[in-house]
């Protein structure tokens, strides 16, 4: 029974090493962008922020301190990894921070009544919950009605609805003016391949066209800057 967990350990710890091996890499030349994929991937597998400072940066800052002292490298090499990880140090503390002002604000998720494809969504959902988003997903299928008992029960910030299908996608418009009438200040975020030909961006709605400008969207519209 115990060996699954070993693995997942073992797993877990092989996948900080290498993330060690690559920041330390990063450092050693002097790519400050390599240094920060590293910092962010160790954030997205979920490392906190002790971890990342024990486990990552201080053994790459011991190690080039060890070359500097060897010989092996020169103190400008030692230098430029200081300075990297200073600058690293401060991104990291600014996403940790980004993402607790981000768990200030609610997302709903939903594909309105006939739209039974939310692959995609699903996928936002993931991506907006690991930025740290107060989500909660609908699932397919949602009529109207239901949709704006929800959001007055308990009013999200911004509405992500998606719909594959050209059918739905007008349901999709019919939803968002509907809700829009209730709650002026409401943000959607839309997207689904039906919806490309029969929307377009205006105050208070964004279209997301692929899954990866989910959170960017999700942000902007946060910020405003989707009104405007």
């Amino acid at each position: 029974m115990g060996r699954p967990e070993n693995e997942s350990r073992e797993v877990h710890q092989a996948k900080i090493a290498e993330l060690g091996r690559a920041y330390a890499d990063a450092l050693l030349a002097a790519d400050e962008a390599a240094a920060e994929i590293a910092i962010r991937e160790a954030m997205d597998a979920g490392l906190h922020t002790a971890q990342i400072d024990d486990e990552i940066i201080a053994p790459a800052l011991w190690l080039v301190g060890d070359l500097w002292k060897r010989g092996d490298i020169s103190v400008a090499d030692e230098h430029i990894a200081t300075e990297i990880s200073i600058r690293v140090l401060a991104l990291q503390r600014e996403a940790q921070r980004v993402a607790r002002t981000r768990g200030e604000y609610r997302v709903l998720l939903a594909a309105p009544a006939g739209e039974l494809h939310v692959v995609a969504l699903r996928m936002i959902d993931n991506l907006l919950r690991n930025a740290g988003y107060d989500v909660a997903m609908l699932g397919s299928d949602v009529p109207t009605d239901a949709l704006a008992t929800l959001v007055n029960r308990r009013p999200p910030h911004v509405v992500c609805l998606t719909s594959t299908m050209p059918e739905p996608a007008g349901e999709v418009l019919a939803t968002i003016g509907a809700l829009q009438r209730s709650w002026p200040d409401l943000g959607f975020v839309i997207g689904g391949a039906g919806l490309a030909s029969r929307a377009h961006p205006r105050p208070g709605l964004d279209i997301c066209r692929r899954v990866s400008d989910a959170v960017e969207a999700v942000d902007a519209m946060i910020r405003g800057g989707g009104r405007n």
